[in-house]
């Protein structure tokens, strides 16, 4: 008969045992691989990318004649012999739609598993205009024309050089924007946003991280800004003009640089700015506020 401290032994290696088995069993088997793909190239044409569980970058080189994908796989199965074919069977298609726009997307055997994933890497002479759809993977745009949409989740989103404007959802992940020459829509949560060389507008969101936000002389503005535990850094050419409202709860909304008027308290103030524009808004609550005003030289004493 076994003693107690046996059974006991028995009971917790048995415990254990299962727990192995089901764990393996959830998480089955995976097999990874990589495809490159090249599809004919169409001067001005627009470019569609879905993926999921999966980053994307897409890169404008003047040097490249066609458009080259690669694509970084992982497919699931049973066992690891499923796994396998079902890597083998997975197709990147690369398809010219009717209005000229050049669809990239992945497709699985018998559909796509939670645990599939696609990363996609794309480069290619040129395009006007993209729309990027992806989850649980970052997004890195550089060089592109035309305006951008950008949708991913728990991943960072970054454009550098974009040719137009620029639509940004994500969760989870940071904002990066360096000159862009069009308006920008950011949102995010839990992540800070980051925008240099803005030419346009912008409306900005996002909780739980910094914003930080340069114009460029020659912004037309408004600039909205929202975020929650974080602190706000503007700074904007004199020459845009206008009202900005800057309000923050525990700290204070600093101003530096020339305007008509600063009224208000210590953490709410209104910063009236010479010549027409329009009224920008800054909230935030949990951390600071700058606001920068710089003048150009042409608009310095003596200049």
């Amino acid at each position: 008969m076994l003693s107690i401290p046996s059974r006991a032994f028995l009971a917790t290696a048995l415990t254990a045992a299962l727990c192995m088995s089901g764990c393996a069993e959830l998480a089955g088997y995976r097999s990874k691989g990589q495809q490159t793909i090249t599809a004919a190239h169409a001067p001005a044409s627009a470019l569609d990318v879905a993926t999921e569980n999966g980053s994307v970058a897409v890169t404008a080189d003047g040097a490249a004649e066609a458009v080259t994908i690669i694509a970084s796989i992982t497919a699931m199965g049973d066992t690891q012999q499923e796994a396998d074919e079902r890597l083998a069977g997975v197709e990147v298609v690369a398809e010219r739609l009717a209005d000229g726009v050049l669809s990239i997307r992945s497709v699985f055997p018998g559909g796509r598993r939670p645990s599939d994933s696609c990363a996609l890497d794309i480069t290619l002479p040129n395009v006007h205009g993209i729309t990027v759809r992806t989850s649980n993977g970052g997004v890195t745009l550089t060089g592109l024309g035309g305006d951008a949409d950008v949708h991913t989740s728990n991943g960072s989103v970054r454009l550098h050089d974009q040719g137009g404007s620029a639509r940004i959802r994500t969760s989870n992940g940071r904002i990066e924007v360096i000159d862009a020459a069009g308006s920008i829509d950011a949102h995010s949560s839990n992540g800070s946003i980051e925008i240099a060389g803005l030419a346009a507008s912008a409306t900005v969101e996002t909780s739980n991280g910094r914003v930080t936000c340069r114009a460029d002389r020659g912004a037309t503005g408004p600039i909205q800004i929202k975020t929650s535990n974080g602190s706000v850094s503007l700074t904007i050419p004199a020459a845009m003009g206008g009202v900005i409202a800057a309000s923050t709860s525990n700290g204070s909304v600093n101003v530096q640089g020339p305007s008509t008027a600063v009224e208000g308290s210590k953490s709410r103030r209104t910063i009236r700015l010479s010549g027409a524009g329009p009224k920008s808004t800054i909230e935030t609550s949990n951390g600071g506020v700058s606001v920068t005003i710089e003048e150009s030289p042409a608009d310095q004493p003596g200049r």
